[in-house]
């Protein structure tokens, strides 16, 4: 079975740096002088780790350097074919000829590194009867045609390996984009890019995120009441993105920001849109909180779209002092009404996992599962 592999570099940088994504040179220069790092290939090496033991029923073509070539070498995986790109920064025109190449190498199946971005230029060069796998590695992943983690896409990809046939069970999913620049001025503006067809299995593939309708607006008015009735002035809140922790910022007259991760020193803003590093520089006591909202269809707490509050930063909070927030109309979406966790840390993901309140409105809270992605 030839598998194709491609990894986009610079994928998911703008995370921890908060700058929203990694669209663009400059973007990228900011990611790197605010300390960001490429991880792309880590979550890659991830995916693939486990299916070295199956090297002999299947083989990758892959792209030189840092989209593939360099990941398959360390883990001792010899490509079959490298296709080569660009030496130094790569481009989408790079992703979009690897597309091309890979379809001519007749591939049963394109796993690739990235995020929402990655997968639209993908789609620009991609036959739609082409299955796809994206390992998730950007900022934003709202697209459907993810596996909820890297171990996910890994177990999914050696059950398809071990089936041995190119032939297997497929589905529609679709493409997600958001516009760069509004997503930078707090709006959010996402669209139907298209459809591909990706492997089929309803636990180890994320759901497109989807958004909040008006019916839930009474909800969110009651978290945000409950939340200011329940504010110690003497506590440091770290507030994550939505439009349910947007509005209790409101209504204490912050002016935080929807996409970012803001501070607050009970009801004083003490950091807007601030990135890992300002999070980490944070005292770790008992008064520390994280305010956190969840990704609707898809029920992400950590990992997608909040990837400033690091590991490190989630340690430093006490299980305990995690606050999450979601109206029941967005927890009822959900499947099988559970929570991921997927911050690249296994060990941290195990010790979340379990049971966790959700405060739903002013009066309400449910009690969710929680699982590593």
């Amino acid at each position: 079975m030839k598998i194709g592999l491609i990894i986009n570099p610079i994928a998911g940088m703008g995370g921890k740096a908060g700058l929203k994504g990694t669209d663009g040179a400059a973007v990228v220069a900011q990611a790197i002088d605010l300390g960001a790092k490429k991880e792309s290939a880590s979550r890659t090496e991830k995916a693939l780790f486990p299916l070295k033991h199956l090297s002999r029923q299947f083989s990758i073509i892959t792209c030189s350097g840092e989209m593939g070539e360099d990941t398959c070498k360390k883990l001792g995986i010899t490509p079959k074919l490298i296709i080569e790109v660009t030496i130094g920064n790569t481009t989408r025109s790079d992703t979009i000829k690897a597309v091309h190449k890979l379809v001519e190498s007749r591939v049963a199946l394109i796993l690739f590194s990235g995020g929402d971005g990655t997968a639209c230029d993908i789609l620009t060069a991609l036959p739609q009867e082409i299955p796809i796998l994206g390992i998730p590695a950007g900022v934003k992943m709202h697209s459907a045609v993810f596996g909820t983690s890297p171990s996910a896409v890994a177990t999914l990809v050696s059950r398809i390996i071990k089936n041995g046939s190119a032939q297997f069970p497929v589905r529609s999913a679709e493409i997600m984009d958001l516009d760069e620049d509004l997503r930078r001025h707090d709006e959010i503006r996402t669209k139907l890019m298209g459809y591909a067809t990706i492997p089929s299995d309803r636990f180890l593939m994320q759901n497109p995120k989807s958004y909040a309708i008006t019916d839930d607006e009474l909800s969110i008015a009651g978290i945000s009441e409950y939340l200011v009735e329940h504010l110690d002035s003497t506590a440091t809140y770290i507030v994550g993105p939505g439009r349910t922790t947007q509005k209790f910022l409101e209504r204490i007259g912050v002016s935080g920001t929807l996409l970012g991760i803001d501070i607050l020193r009970g009801e004083e803003l003490i950091g807007r849109d601030v990135n890992h590093r300002q999070l980490e520089e944070l005292s770790d006591d008992n008064s520390l909180y994280i305010i956190t909202g969840i990704i609707g269809g898809q029920g992400f707490l950590f990992g997608r779209g909040n990837q400033q509050i690091t590991p490190l930063v989630i340690r430093r909070v006490q299980k305990q002092n995690i606050l999450v927030i979601a109206s029941p109309e967005k927890i009822f979406s959900l499947e099988r009404q559970r929570l991921l966790i997927d911050t690249g840390d296994k060990n941290l993901d195990s010790e979340l996992t379990g049971y966790i309140k959700v405060r739903a409105n002013k009066y309400q809270a449910f009690i969710l599962k929680v699982e590593a992605a």
